[in-house]
């Protein structure tokens, strides 16, 4: 039995491209069409003036004032813009569950090739991922790895520049239905660190496959894929510094939305660094309801936040913020040039920026955000208060009163 992939994307799309072609061979025959006649530009023609005065025909005074030629044509501004196969590609798992007529929208301006494309996928992913049950994660693993070549050149896999950490980051922030997360962090990915990207989280999904609680899923994926996490780091080191980064950035997993974000992030740090990332956040349990949370934070958790955070800086949060803006394109910049700010900053302040700027990003995708157009980088007069104001309040407040 053929079924829907994708929360009913696979079949919409087979029905929208048979569509189009179907529309494209009636349009075949009708090949005698009669040019459209520019009356705009030929007004222009009829009433040039010659230079001399207007004939008098008996009738009222000639003005000797003729009709001046603007020179004035109407122009053309001929087909709209082909849509790509990525852009269609992602706009179409935007499309509700049997939506057909927004699955053709999507692919209706794209070119033939792109059409083949993505027929292509179509036909791959509901052939090759019949028997796994319809909308589940499982669906979305089978289709991302069996039918993975034609989605890396119908999308531009590979064509951006963040680094294997930062793409499996990404992939672990995204819900385990939400396939459009999954081809942005792809596409996002720089050529030569994707492969490396692909093979982490492929071992995930295969070796710690049904594994949800985070601190079990994280001894899982150190150890049961320790050779591909190895390739993934490139000899560098991942510590409490980066996974207090990375899981500030991951939404809460809920039964509606769930995600493995925080057991893969953890999965890529040695024992220690989940360790003292553990005592640091249940120490900051205690300071629920301070009036100065980053004050008590210092104060009743310096300790660990010394363990987990460098220590040589005496600056404050908004500091950090400032250099972000100044050096690394803003909220959303690179985690490297992120993470060269935060050493500045004393221990306390350094994670209440990040807590700050993972809210800022787990919100990117709000409704609101969206009718504002936000997007990376961030625009610091447009999206910022949207965001800071209607989602991120309390992360504000600790980051920008943090003294």
């Amino acid at each position: 039995m053929k079924r829907t992939l994708l929360a009913g994307y696979l079949y919409p799309l087979l029905a929208s491209l048979a569509a189009a072609s179907l529309l494209s061979a009636c349009g075949a025959d009708d090949k005698k069409a009669t040019p459209a006649t520019d009356t705009i530009a030929g007004q222009g023609d009829a009433v040039a003036d010659s230079g001399a005065a207007g004939t008098d025909t008996g009738g009222s005074a000639d003005t000797g004032v003729a009709s001046a030629d603007t020179g004035t044509t109407a122009t053309d501004a001929g087909p709209a813009p082909k849509t790509s196969c990525g852009d269609a590609l992602l706009c179409k798992t935007a499309c509700g569950k049997s939506d057909t007529a927004c699955q053709i929208a999507c692919s209706a301006n794209t070119a033939a090739a792109d059409k083949t494309a993505l027929d292509a996928i179509a036909t791959c992913a509901v052939d090759l991922c019949k028997d796994v049950t319809e909308g589940t994660a499982a669906e979305q693993e089978c289709a991302f790895n069996k039918c993975y070549d034609k989605y890396a050149s119908c999308a531009g896999f590979g064509t951006g520049t963040s680094n294997c950490v930062s793409s499996v980051g990404c992939l672990a922030s995204c819900t385990l239905t939400d396939f459009g997360c999954r081809l942005n962090c792809m596409v996002a990915a720089d050529k030569a660190e994707i492969t490396a990207a692909k093979t982490v989280a492929g071992c995930v999904a295969t070796k710690c496959k049904g594994v949800a609680d985070p601190d079990k899923l994280a001894s899982c994926v150190t150890k049961q894929c320790a050779t591909e996490v190895a390739q993934c780091l490139n000899a560098a080191t991942f510590e409490c510094t980066d996974v207090s980064l990375w899981i500030s950035k991951c939404a809460q997993s809920s039964s509606l939305e769930p995600n493995n974000c925080e057991g893969i992030v953890k999965g890529l740090a040695d024992e220690a660094s989940r360790k003292a990332y553990d005592g640091y956040e249940t120490c900051k349990e205690q300071c629920k309801g301070a009036v100065n949370i980053i004050g008590c934070w210092g104060d009743k958790c310096s300790g660990e936040a010394k363990v987990c955070f460098d220590n040589s800086g005496t600056a404050n949060c908004q500091d950090i913020d400032k250099c972000v803006i100044a050096t690394c394109d803003g909220i959303g910049g690179g985690s490297d040039c992120i993470k060269k700010c935060l050493p500045k900053s004393k221990p306390a302040s350094q994670g209440a920026y990040l807590n700050y700027e993972g809210c800022m990003i787990r919100n990117m995708n709000t409704k609101e955000a969206k009718t504002a157009g936000c997007k990376f980088p961030y625009d610091q007069a447009k999206c910022i208060g949207i965001i800071k104001g209607q989602f991120c309040g309390n992360e504000s407040q600790n980051c920008f009163t943090d003294q």
